[in-house]
Parts: C-alpha cells; structure tokens; sequence
C-alpha cells in the first residue's frame, strides 16, 4: 500500500463510482483510493429514484455500488462526509469540519450537482422539497401520506417523473412549468403538446407559462401564488427545475470554473493533479447530466490516471436518451431545437394513436430523432 499512489474522489454517485470501477477493472494495485461522498451510504441509480417513490420499486433494487462493493476492494469511502476544503499547495482535501483529511497524489472532483430552486418566497417552509436523493424520496412519500393535492414546480423529465409518483399515492396533482411546453429538453412544442394531452388523460393536470412567484403559508404551505396574481391551494409542493453542478470547492480552491469545472480532453482541471468528471465537470463548453455521458468520460479518465492509455481523449458525448415518461416510451437523439433553413424536417403525428415522429436530416445525415408514445419505431 505504501508504494501505490493515493486517488481522492470526491463524491460517490454514479460518475465517482464508475471511475473506481474502471480503475480498479484496469489496475487494481496502481493506487490506494479514498472518497467522500456526502450521502449517508453508498452509490444508488439515481435514475430510479421516481420508481421508488411512486412505490413501483423497492429501494433495495437501487444499489449499483453499495458499502460493501467498495470494502471488498480496499477502498476507504467516509460516510456522510462532505468534503469542505482542497488544499492543492499541500495536496490535502479536508472534509468533516476539519476532522477528516486525505492526503493525494491525484484528486478527481465528481462532486454532481444539486437541484436549482427559483427565487421565489416560502421555500423554507414545511411541506416543501426538492427531489434529487433517496432521502428525498423517503421524506416526500411519508408527507404525502397526509395530503391529498400536490404541486410539482417542473416540467422537465425528473418534474414528470415525481409526479407519477404523487399520483401513485393516490394525490390529486399539477405540474406548473415555466416554458411554453412540457419536456424542453426532448420535445418541439408539437410532442410537448401530445406529451400533455396524453398525461392529462392519466388524471394529471398541466398549467403551462405559468411562473410561480410565492409558496403561500404560515410555515406550512398551502398554496402557490403565480406572477399573474392568480393563486392555487395545495397541500404539498415538489420542486424540480433543473440542476446546478457542485463547484463551490472547485472555486475556492481557485481551479478554472465557468458554468461548472472546466476540464480539457483528458478530464483535466487547471491543476495538472485534478480532474473532474460528471455533472460537474464543463467540457469544451458543455455539461452533461445523463448517464451515458458521465460513463464516458469515466471511462476516458480511468486509462489516462493508469496509464493503460495515457493520450485517451474524450471529445464528447452525443446527446441520446430513451426515456418512459409516466409510463409513455419517449427517444430523443440529438438537439430538437437544432433546425434551420438548410434542414429536412419529416414529421408523423396520429394524436388517436398517441404518437409523433420527428427527423431532422441535414447535409444528408439524420441529426435529430424524436419518438414519443408506443408505436412502432
């Protein structure tokens, strides 16, 4: 142990845990590998976590990397310890207040992201919660046991996805988003519009350009009130609009962050000794909050720091997804605002069967793909 490098991770989600993997697949003896991860227990997908909450899925099912994987393979993870301080002139990250530091020759930053809350008034109070964790997912099923109607801030997938599980325990629940249709992200605004009308008829109700301006209560909410001056009584809210990376100790470490942790092609900081990987690393510009991605670069990271390929290169991930959506298949490749003057856009929507099909063909290559409901591909 003594001659093998220290490798600090920062963080034990699904980046951090590949990376380990992936390390240890290629040369389990080349470092002697330490990690803090900030949740109270191993790696879990973070992908399930809707079915966990709707009750579909029994939480035990979520585990990728639990405790136990990691003590098997000699790796220290401190539990429940949130790093606080990179000391990069002595090498030395510090976590715990102080009480706990790890010494490294390389440090890798997969510190992810956490949910963005809009600046709205009433955000402390209770009944109001974000959905990232599976102690989130603990915390809003127990509260909805209580409830009968419930506001989801979002309408995203993760907004979706939450909702289906409000629905599951039996609430009566609107999705209020901000943009002009559901799903931003995936859809144009013709599947965004059949992804409502489908969702709608599943019992969900669906208030679009809807900014919400107050959480009304008296330290338990009960109601949202809306920019327009309109209001809405609810007896719980759910926010997700979206992710913001973890880079606060990147910055004050004083390592190059823009819009996250800025990274070359090797996941390199701008610290020769540090990388960063996942949702929280920027990569010629862009971040990356699918799995997919976050894999890939892991992938890329475990040859460069073993040596196996030390000029590997990442050059980026090609926006793929296939989702289900409230129980909807829904596959979006490529940027479904990518059109223009010089692009062939074929469309097929049959709102009876429930279905749309989008290409865009540009130069003669098919650069984005929209399949929404269950017809045949």
């Amino acid at each position: 142990m003594a001659s093998r490098q220290a490798l600090v991770v920062v963080g034990t989600g699904m980046a951090g845990a590949k990376l380990v993997e992936e390390i240890h697949d290629t040369d389990p003896e080349r470092f002697s590998i330490r990690m803090f991860g900030a949740e109270p227990h191993g790696t879990y997908n973070r992908i399930l976590l809707s079915t966990v909450l709707g009750g579909f899925q029994d939480p035990s099912k979520l585990w990728i990397k639990p405790l136990e994987w990691y003590e098997k393979r000699g790796v220290l993870v401190h539990v429940g310890v949130k790093a606080d301080v990179i000391d990069r002139q002595n090498k030395v990250v510090t976590g715990a207040g102080g009480k706990v530091e790890e010494p490294y020759d390389l440090l890798v930053m997969a510190t992810g992201s956490r949910p963005f809350v809009p600046p709205m008034e009433g955000t402390k109070q209770q009944g109001v919660f974000v959905f990232r964790t599976l102690d989130d997912c603990a915390t809003i099923g127990a509260y909805a046991q209580e409830c009968d109607r419930a506001v989801v801030i979002g309408g995203g997938l993760l907004g979706l996805e939450a909702a289906r599980g409000l629905l599951n325990h039996g609430l009566e629940v609107t999705v209020v988003e901000v943009g002009p249709h559901l799903m931003v992200q995936q859809l144009d605004p013709i599947g965004g519009d059949l992804l409502k009308r489908k969702l709608e008829a599943m019992g969900l109700r669906v208030l679009l350009n809807t900014v919400t301006t107050h959480l009304v209560g008296d330290g338990r909410v009960t109601g949202l009130r809306f920019q327009d001056g309109t209001t809405l009584e609810t007896d719980m809210v759910v926010i997700s609009c979206g992710i913001r990376p973890n880079v606060e100790e990147a910055r004050s470490a004083g390592l190059a962050v823009e819009k996250a942790i800025v990274v070359d092609d090797q996941l390199r900081t701008s610290d020769p000794a540090i990388y960063a990987v996942g949702e929280c690393a920027q990569h010629r510009g862009r971040l990356y909050g699918l799995v997919d991605p976050l894999y890939e670069q892991a992938g890329v990271l475990a040859k460069v720091v073993t040596g196996s390929k030390p000029d590997a290169a990442y050059s980026g991930s090609r926006l793929a997804t296939t989702l289900k959506v409230m129980d909807i298949d829904l596959t979006s490749m490529g940027d479904v605002s990518g059109s223009g003057p010089d692009t062939e856009i074929v469309i097929h929507c049959d709102p009876a069967k429930g279905t749309y099909k989008k290409l865009v063909i540009k130069n003669n290559r098919l650069v984005v793909a929209v399949r929404l409901g269950l017809g045949d591909p």
